[in-house]
Formats: structure tokens, C-alpha cells, sequence
């Protein structure tokens, strides 16, 4: 009879501890995540950063452009290329 409790107990606190973990991301400045009190640049960062300011100019980034207003990174960096806010994420698409 006291298995039952004990064994919804650990059931829940699994559950809950997995939730955590899939939903934990970094708290993003910029290109910068924080990262265990540290401010790393990140691929995540820098890709979240260029897409707020493609949504900022009505864009969409994407790999697969579908509609009027998507573009792919390279399209999308090939306007951008002096632009302070993505050159970061940018440099990859530009030599």
C-alpha cells in the first residue's frame, strides 16, 4: 500500500525534472546567451537576433522560402551586409 505513494511521488518529480530540462533556454542579449552567469556568443543567440530584425522589417527567415515575404539566411544577410545588428550572424553568409 505504501508503494503507490512513493512511486507517484517519483513519477512526478521525473516528470517535472524532464519538463525543466526541454523547455530551459538561455536568456539571450543580442548575440550574447547567458550562460551559468557567463556571456557566451551563440549560433542560437545570433539566429534569434537576425530574425527579430527580419520580423522588425516585415521578413521571415527560413531555409525553405514558401511565401512572398521569406527569405533564406543568404538572401536575407546579402541586404544586411552592413548592418551593425546582424553582422555577426551575417559573417558566415558574406566573404
Amino acid at each position: 500500500m505504501l508503494k503507490l505513494p512513493v512511486v507517484l511521488v517519483v513519477s512526478l518529480i521525473a516528470l517535472g525534472s524532464a519538463a525543466g530540462a526541454a523547455s530551459a533556454q538561455g536568456t539571450c542579449s543580442g548575440d550574447f546567451e547567458n550562460v551559468d552567469g557567463n556571456w557566451i556568443a551563440t549560433k542560437y543567440c545570433q539566429r534569434n537576433h537576425a530574425n527579430k530584425v527580419a520580423n522588425l522589417e516585415g521578413l521571415h527567415l527560413t531555409a525553405h522560402p514558401v511565401l512572398a515575404h521569406d527569405e533564406t539566411p543568404d538572401q536575407f544577410c546579402r541586404e544586411h551586409v552592413d548592418d551593425i545588428r546582424t553582422s555577426t550572424y551575417c559573417s558566415e553568409y558574406t566573404d
